[in-house]
C-alpha cells in the first residue's frame, strides 16, 4: 500500500453540547508519513503532515510545526495516523494494548494506552475484512477533571482509492 485517497466525515461529540460538530472533506496518504486532511465543510481547513513537519492552514494563514520535540499529543497523533494508514498496528504494541474483534464484514481494533501521557482513553479502528481498509476511526478523549470523559472525535471514510498517483508536491509544507 503506497497511497490512499478517501472522503471523510468527522463528527466531534462534546458532552454537554446540544449538537455534534460535523465536518467533511478528503484525506490523502502517501507512504513515508505523508498525510493531508482537507476539510471542505462547514469551512475550509487543511492539515498536512510530511515526516516530522505539520502545517495547518486556516483562512489563508499557515502555521508550521515540527513534531519532533513538539510534545506528547502531536507525537502520539502522528504515530497513530501512520500506524492506521499503513496497517502497521504492531508498531503501537509497546505503548498500547490492542484488542481485536470481528463480525461478518469488519474487524474492530480497540487501542488503549498503557504507558506515557494518556491523551486518549481509547481508540477504535474499524476495517473492512475484504480489503483491510480503514472505514471508521474513533478517538475517545481521556476524562478531564469534572468531566465524564465521553468526548470523542470520529472519522468515517468512504470512496477509498488505493495505490493511485499522488504527486509529492501535494504534501509540500511551506
Amino acid at each position: 500500500l503506497t497511497t490512499i485517497r478517501s472522503n471523510f466525515k468527522q463528527t466531534k461529540h462534546i458532552n454537554g453540547m446540544s449538537k455534534d460538530y460535523v465536518a467533511t472533506g478528503d484525506m490523502m496518504y502517501k507512504k513515508d508519513n505523508k498525510v493531508i486532511l482537507n476539510y471542505t465543510t462547514p469551512k475550509k481547513y487543511k492539515m498536512v503532515v510530511n515526516g516530522e513537519k505539520v502545517m495547518m492552514e486556516n483562512n489563508g494563514k499557515k502555521n508550521v510545526y515540527n513534531t519532533k520535540g513538539a510534545g506528547a499529543s502531536m507525537n502520539e497523533m502522528q504515530a497513530m495516523i501512520t500506524a492506521c494508514m499503513t496497517g502497521n498496528l504492531q508498531s503501537l504494541k509497546n505503548k498500547y494494548k490492542l484488542t481485536y474483534y470481528e463480525d461478518g464484514q469488519n474487524y474492530l481494533v480497540k487501542v488503549v494506552p498503557i504507558t506515557g501521557k494518556k491523551i486518549f482513553k481509547d481508540i477504535e479502528m474499524e476495517l473492512k475484512k475484504s480489503d483491510k481498509m480503514l472505514t471508521r476511526l474513533r478517538l475517545t478523549e481521556t476524562a478531564k477533571a469534572g468531566k465524564s470523559g465521553n468526548d470523542y472525535t470520529e472519522y468515517s471514510f468512504s470512496g477509498t482509492e488505493q495505490n493511485i498517483s499522488l504527486a509529492d508536491s501535494l504534501f509540500t509544507i511551506e
